[in-house]
């Protein structure tokens, strides 16, 4: 489906894409670089994008995707109906879901991107305070995404960490999920050359999801604060109704860190790398991640990275940051005084991460899900 020959001419497909998260967080920015890049790299087939936002419109230019909105109110009834519904009135063939649930009453072909196996997890360590809505949505992801992994023709995942994980809380066979890594946009995410300040700028990606690790990372910052570390951590990823559900505000307060600590909100995607610019140091120690994106996001902006020693982490930064026990704030303090310390390191994990992160690219996660693409139709 990549080739033509004159005596066996190659059949083109029309393969459905949900791109209605585009551009929002990790599945989104999966789902956007995704679509982007396999316009570049598959000059044969046809796509329809649903209900793709509109920078993402603006962005792709091309006679082989098309574009259709297909109007909802609630996302379990168009997940399930209407998505495929739609897809069969386009003539699609093949229809990739991405956020990690499908539709298992259609007869359409689906693939699954099912990013890591965190749907096993308790609510209350996702939510402090869930509300009514965000019950009912964990309720049907629950339910859901197991059953979504066994009716998928192929399931596609970002790691080998959450292949491994997605087998042992689904019993899936191995021979059905295949990994895709996911990549950035070095263009998107220009490298920077910063001279640090007298105040050491940190850089939290922060959310209401227990595992992003806030609490240990403030008393780290207590730490630091205590040991007379002149930094300030600027935490994004939540804005104010995400920052009310949880006990962060409240809890720097009580460590007396509001001189050190900003809650920056959330980044829309095009002032992130801005952000980054500004930044001296990630610190991104997340008690549990699928992928990863961002520790590649800082790479590509040349800022060097503190991250976690477990989970997918340490397979995504290899050897171009210093790695951490996530739950203990006395590592996490000890390695961010080492960073502050020593610029020597600073600049040795810099290069490093320039390195490392031409191994990761939007182009490869591409190529290998059309190739994913190819096994489910050519076995039809």
């Amino acid at each position: 489906m990549t080739g033509k020959s004159k005596s066996n001419p190659v059949r083109s497909f029309c393969i459905g894409i949900d791109a209605r998260l585009a551009y929002r967080r990790g599945v989104g920015t999966y789902t956007a670089n995704l679509i982007l890049s396999l316009a570049n790299v598959d000059l044969i087939n046809r796509y329809v994008i649903f209900n793709a936002p509109a920078l993402l419109k603006k962005q792709l230019k091309n006679s082989r995707f098309k574009f259709v909105e297909v109007p909802y109110g609630n996302a379990a009834h168009y997940e399930q109906a209407l998505l495929p519904k739609a897809a069969k009135a386009e003539g699609v063939e093949l229809l990739h879901y991405v956020d990690n649930s499908c539709s298992i009453f259609t007869d359409l072909p689906v693939i699954l991107t099912l990013h890591d196996a965190m749907y096993t997890r308790p609510l209350k360590a996702v939510r402090s305070k869930p509300t009514f809505r965000q019950r009912l949505v964990y309720g049907y992801k629950k339910w859901i995404i197991p059953k979504s992994a066994w009716f998928a023709r192929k399931v596609l995942t970002v790691s080998e960490f959450s292949k491994k994980q997605i087998m042992q809380a689904t019993q899936l066979p191995a021979d059905k999920i295949q990994v895709t890594l996911e990549g950035v946009n070095t263009a998107q995410y220009p490298k920077t050359t910063r001279k640090t300040t007298g105040l050491f700028q940190i850089l939290v990606h922060g959310a209401a999801d227990d595992r992003k690790n806030i609490p240990n990372i403030l008393k780290a910052a207590k730490i630091l604060a205590k040991q007379k570390k002149s930094f300030q951590m600027r935490i994004i990823g939540m804005d104010k109704a995400e920052l009310d559900c949880t006990l962060y505000e409240r809890e720097a307060l009580e460590l007396g860190l509001e001189p050190f600590v900003k809650w920056g909100g959330s980044v829309p995607a095009e002032k992130l790398v801005q952000t980054y610019h500004q930044t001296d140091l990630f610190l991104y120690p997340s008690l549990l991640e699928g992928f990863g994106l961002p520790v590649l996001e800082a790479f590509s902006c040349g800022v060097p990275v503190v991250t976690s020693n477990s989970s997918s982490l340490p397979e995504v930064a290899g050897d171009a940051a210093l790695l951490v026990n996530p739950q203990s704030p006395e590592d996490i303090a000890h390695a961010v005084k080492v960073m502050m310390e020593r610029p020597e390191l600073r600049w040795q994990l810099i290069q490093r991460g320039l390195k490392r992160v031409k191994m990761f690219t939007w182009e490869k996660t591409a190529k290998e899900t059309l190739k994913a693409y190819e096994s489910v139709l050519n076995a039809r």
